[in-house]
């Protein structure tokens, strides 16, 4: 089966004048909230083939953060995901991760919660799916061999956990 997992950056430190919005790093919380997704998503086998991080200082930071937790993965770091559209997203999850069954995007919203909604039926969903907050993961699975052979919208949402959901 294939998966795509979106994780939506770490809280970022508020906004400074004279720093532009890419080079936002992660607030004290978002670094302690980015480790603990980070064990959330080794713990539950949500460990990917391939990472697609967004060049912003935020997501990058957020990625390393998380992934000490895990075990070393292919990934690209690309500007062409920050502040995005879902439909740019997902043609870069094709691009690079098209013949892999298991592909994460390290990114921002609103492109992440649109494509969410693009991949999965809302109408079946458990969860409100409008809210996708920072350290936010969503797991969506698709009945393909590989993210090439997706059908778009017919993913099933596996989890979606927000950093305040998770036990301590």
């Amino acid at each position: 089966m294939a998966r795509i997992t979106l994780f939506r950056h770490a809280k970022a430190e508020y906004p400074l004048a004279g720093k532009d919005d890419y080079n936002r790093t992660l607030a004290p919380r978002g670094r302690r909230n980015a480790d603990r997704m980070g064990r959330f998503i080794l713990e539950n086998n949500l460990i990917p083939d391939l990472v697609i991080v967004s060049g912003a200082a935020r997501t990058r930071e957020t990625y390393d953060r998380a992934s000490v937790h895990w075990p070393s993965l292919p990934t690209i770091f690309t500007d062409s995901i920050y502040e995005a559209s879902a439909t740019t997203i997902l043609t870069a999850i094709e691009a690079h991760g098209g013949d892999l069954q298991n592909v994460m995007v390290i990114g921002h919203n609103p492109g992440l919660a649109v494509l969410l909604h693009h991949l999965v039926d809302s109408s079946i969903a458990h969860t409100d799916l409008s809210h996708f907050p920072t350290s936010c993961v969503a797991d969506i699975v698709f009945d393909a061999p590989s993210i090439s052979e997706i059908d778009i919208e017919a993913g099933r949402l596996c989890s979606f956990m927000r950093v305040r959901e998770l036990r301590d």
